[in-house]
């Protein structure tokens, strides 16, 4: 099977139960890989991003991808990252 292709559509989805989210894809016969991630609330401001990923750089851990969201400027910002070395980052951020 091709990812996020025209015969294929790629959708990640993020959740606190694992094992309930396996059974349900699974009953409905969805195709679907788990990927380990870290999900991190920052701040809604200019360079809080630029911090976190200057973290992953210094240590060297190249980032496979990252994609992020806010309801509104006051909230913080969750942003979710798939490292290489998912191990290694999660030390970074005890």
């Amino acid at each position: 099977m091709r990812k996020d292709s025209a015969e294929f559509a790629l959708i990640r989805l993020l959740v606190n139960q694992t094992d309930k989210a396996i059974d349900l894809l699974s009953k409905y016969e969805y195709v679907f890989d788990i990927m380990p991630v870290i999900a991190i609330e920052l701040d809604n401001r200019p360079g809080a991003l630029a911090e976190v990923t200057t973290k992953f750089g210094e240590e060297g851990i190249n980032i496979n991808y990252v994609y992020g969201s806010v309801s509104s400027p006051d909230q913080k910002c969750l942003f979710v990252f798939c490292p290489e070395d998912i191990e290694l980052a999660s030390k970074i951020f005890q």
